[in-house]
C-alpha cells in the first residue's frame, strides 16, 4: 500500500471502532448518535434532533472530490452547486433554531445566499484556520447573536458556538474527525453527526472515548 493510502487509512482508530455504513453508534452518557451515511441520502432520523448545527463542510469542488478518493470511492461530482445545493437542503430538513458553517473565501458570497434562504439573520465573520490561514464562520438564525467570533481559530469556534448557544443537541452533517462531537460531548450535550468516510468517522469515536465517552454499537 502506498504512502498516501496510509495516510487514507487515518491511523488505528477503526481497529477499535470498526463503524461501518448502516450502522448507529452511540455515547451512552450524552445519548449522541454517529452513523457513515451519505449527505445525499435521507438523513437518519436521529439527525432531526439537532437544534443546533456546526458544520465544516468542505470549501471547494477539489476538496469534495478529495475526500471521495479517500473513501476509496468513485463517487464524484462535477460542480460544487451540487454539493453546497445538498448541504443547505439536509439544514432545511433539519430546521434548527441555529446554525454555524465555516467555508472559505471563494464560496462565502453562495454560502451567505443559501443561509439567507434559511434564516431571517446571516451574519458573517472572518475567522482563521490552522491559526494563520483566513476563513470565515457564518451563523444563521432567527436573532443575531451577540458574540463576536471575529479573529477566532476553528479549532475553537465550535466550542466557543456551543457554549454561546446553548443548545440541547449539535448536529454535523460532516462530521470528519470529530471536532464538533468533542466539543459538545464535553460540554455534555447531545451530538448528533453523519460522515462519509467510515475511518474518519472511527477517529471521532475513539477521540471522543479518549475523552471519557461511552462508546458501543447500538
Amino acid at each position: 500500500m502506498s504512502k498516501s493510502c496510509n495516510k487514507w487509512e487515518y491511523g488505528n482508530s477503526w481497529d477499535k471502532f470498526p463503524i461501518n455504513i448502516g450502522q448507529t453508534w452511540v455515547e451512552m452518557k450524552t445519548n449522541s448518535s454517529f452513523a457513515v451515511h451519505d449527505l445525499f441520502d435521507p438523513l437518519p432520523a436521529f439527525m432531526m434532533s439537532g437544534d443546533m448545527i456546526y458544520c465544516d463542510p468542505p470549501w471547494t469542488l477539489g476538496n469534495v472530490n478529495s475526500f471521495v478518493t479517500k473513501n476509496h470511492s468513485s463517487k464524484y461530482i462535477s460542480n460544487f452547486k451540487d454539493f453546497y445545493t445538498q448541504l443547505f437542503a439536509q439544514v432545511g430538513v433539519i430546521a434548527p433554531r441555529v446554525c454555524f458553517l465555516e467555508i472559505g473565501k471563494k464560496h462565502v458570497d453562495e454560502f451567505n445566499t443559501e443561509m439567507g434562504k434559511i434564516f431571517p439573520t446571516v451574519q458573517v465573520w472572518k475567522t482563521t484556520y490552522y491559526k494563520k490561514h483566513p476563513c470565515f464562520l457564518l451563523r444563521g438564525g432567527y436573532e443575531p447573536a451577540s458574540f463576536d467570533y471575529t479573529g477566532s481559530d476553528d479549532e475553537d469556534t465550535p466550542s466557543l458556538a456551543i457554549r454561546n448557544e446553548n443548545p440541547s443537541c449539535v448536529a454535523d452533517l460532516c462530521t470528519g474527525r470529530g471536532l464538533t462531537a468533542v466539543s459538545a460531548i464535553s460540554q455534555n450535550k447531545r451530538f448528533v453527526g453523519i460522515e462519509l468516510n467510515p475511518r474518519r468517522m472511527a477517529v471521532t469515536l475513539d477521540k471522543v472515548s479518549k475523552k471519557g465517552g461511552d462508546i458501543c454499537q447500538k
